[in-house]
């Protein structure tokens, strides 16, 4: 009897042993870490633009349409508090985007044959902005505004026979901007945007010196409207 009893307990305690061995202790499950937004970072970007370059003469306003393709670079740093993310960027944009009208008769009556052609372009233009977003799930919604600053370039010629004159300027235009965009992380140091800005570059005065003819005053004010796609890579993540 107590060798039945002996070898029924033996049993029992391996079939115990080998239940323990194959039960594991239940590892902790860590939660990945919340993407952040936080950090220097720097991109390109690529789109198109479109707008009016309004030009008030003293006897006449002319408004050209503008219009091209944009293209450049940004550089910025955010800071994020939760799901709030605030940031500043500057952009610099090269750009195609320009205007032109010709008319064969400018005179009132005519009576005199006047031909003249005015051209205005944006080779480039920039901005310094502020940009304020939420976050939530790898985007980023965020509205952006500042300071917009950029070339115009202007090319006029007037002819009224037997004399013919052709003048060029090219001025530094300062104004603001405001926008919008929408932001994707694709890894924790890439993402891509797309964003749309309203520049206003606002007014300046130009004389226009035609020698033999008459100074034309001009107060010229640019608008652009442009989107654009970019990527950033962010260099030193929170």
């Amino acid at each position: 009897m107590r060798l039945v009893a002996g070898t029924a307990l033996a049993y029992l305690m391996i079939g115990g042993l080998a239940v323990a061995a194959d039960m594991q202790m239940p590892r902790p499950v860590f939660a990945p870490p919340a993407p952040t937004w936080g950090g220097f970072y720097l991109g390109l970007n690529a789109g198109g633009g479109f707008g009016t370059a309004d030009n008030n003469f003293s006897f006449a306003s002319v408004e050209l349409p503008l219009k091209g393709a944009i293209g450049g670079g940004q550089i910025g740093y955010n800071w994020q508090t939760g799901p709030v993310v605030f940031g500043l960027e500057t952009d610099f944009q090269g750009s195609t985007m320009k205007g032109s009208i010709s008319t064969p008769c400018v005179t009132p009556s005519c009576a005199t044959t006047l031909t003249a052609s005015f051209t205005q372009e944006l080779p480039w233009f920039g901005t310094v902005r502020g940009r304020v977003g939420y976050a939530q799930a790898g985007w980023l919604l965020y509205a952006t505004g500042g300071y917009a600053y950029g070339q115009v370039n202007t090319n006029a010629t007037a002819t009224a026979a037997p004399l013919s004159a052709q003048v060029s300027t090219s001025q530094i235009n300062n104004g603001w901007t405001v926008g919008a965009g929408a932001e994707m992380l694709l890894s924790p140091r890439w993402s891509a945007k797309l964003e749309y800005l309203y520049v206003d570059l606002g007014q300046a005065n130009t004389s226009y010196v035609f020698p033999g003819l008459a100074t034309l005053n001009d107060a010229n004010h640019v608008t652009v409207n442009a989107v654009r796609a970019g990527v950033n890579f962010r260099l030193w993540p929170d």
